[in-house]
């Protein structure tokens, strides 16, 4: 029986299929006997549609002008950043299949886009460490192979982070902190179509975006102490109420905080940073 696939499982097909022989491409929707698909079209198979097409905090970026914009390069890198933060947890979880998918949203929401530009930029393409990752998870590898993998992709996002183009309009202090910004929005808006949906994705995609935010928290925070104290204090007040909202990476079974906090929360850091 045919399937009916997500948007997002479509558009992860669509990308891959500008890559892969048309006999595997085939075989993702169910047609013909070709090898088995690499895990990339499997994940988008498999994959759910919560929190996906713009809803909640999971649209993706507009990367025509992210050879210029290091908010809109740095907000790249962290979505993809998220989805790994997110996916590691859940493989420690035991939640492999999620894991898989976690790792191979963002190679054709945000990494298909955005390695056009590589040459422009001038990071290293990471691609492969990406797919790499999610077919080891998909495949039940040792949590040791997968911890490395990940961290492989990480490791690069670390290094294409040194090559964010330069601004005359926004300093690095004032880009590193709207892409810190738009990371608890995301994870706010997410956790508001997680609370009304009983797919899990939404919840680790907030997750993922949550811990993106703390992975710059601290160099965020003491920056913006330094030149905005009122924001540093709506950065931590939302830092924290966000984080109560995910107190791991399995979603709770009543919401620890209600939703309009966190958004009001993220908003406030919003207009702070004006």
């Amino acid at each position: 029986m045919a399937r009916r696939l997500s948007r997002r499982a479509w558009t992860t097909l669509t990308a891959a299929a500008t890559l892969l022989p048309a006999s595997t491409f085939a075989l993702a929707l169910g047609e013909g006997d070709a090898p088995s698909p690499p895990a990339i079209v499997i994940a988008a198979a498999e994959g759910g549609e919560g929190g996906e097409g713009g809803e909640g905090g999971e649209g993706g970026v507009d990367l025509s002008h992210v050879a210029s914009d290091p908010v809109t390069y740095l907000t790249a890198l962290d979505i993809i950043a998220a989805h790994y933060h997110a996916g590691l947890a859940a493989y420690r979880a035991g939640e492999h299949n999620e894991a898989g998918e976690m790792f191979a949203h963002p190679i054709a929401e945000v990494y298909a886009d955005l390695s056009e530009k590589r040459t422009d930029i001038g990071f290293a393409d990471f691609g492969p460490q990406m797919e790499k990752a999610s077919e080891l998870a998909l495949a039940n590898a040792e949590p040791a192979a997968v911890e490395e993998a990940a961290k492989r992709v990480l490791d690069a996002l670390a290094d294409a982070e040194r090559k964010a183009p330069a601004s005359t309009s926004v300093s690095p202090e004032s880009a590193r902190a709207e892409v810190f910004a738009d990371m608890l929005d995301r994870a706010a808006m997410q956790y508001n179509v997680a609370l009304n949906s009983s797919d899990s994705e939404p919840y680790l995609d907030g997750f993922g975006f949550l811990a993106a935010a703390k992975a710059r928290a601290e160099t965020v925070i003491a920056e913006l102490s330094a030149r905005k104290p009122e924001a540093a204090d709506a950065a931590r007040h939302a830092l924290d109420v966000i984080t109560k909202a995910y107190p791991s990476i399995e979603r709770p079974k009543d919401a620890p905080v209600p939703a309009d906090e966190l958004l009001a929360a993220a908003s406030r850091l919003r207009i702070a940073l004006k």
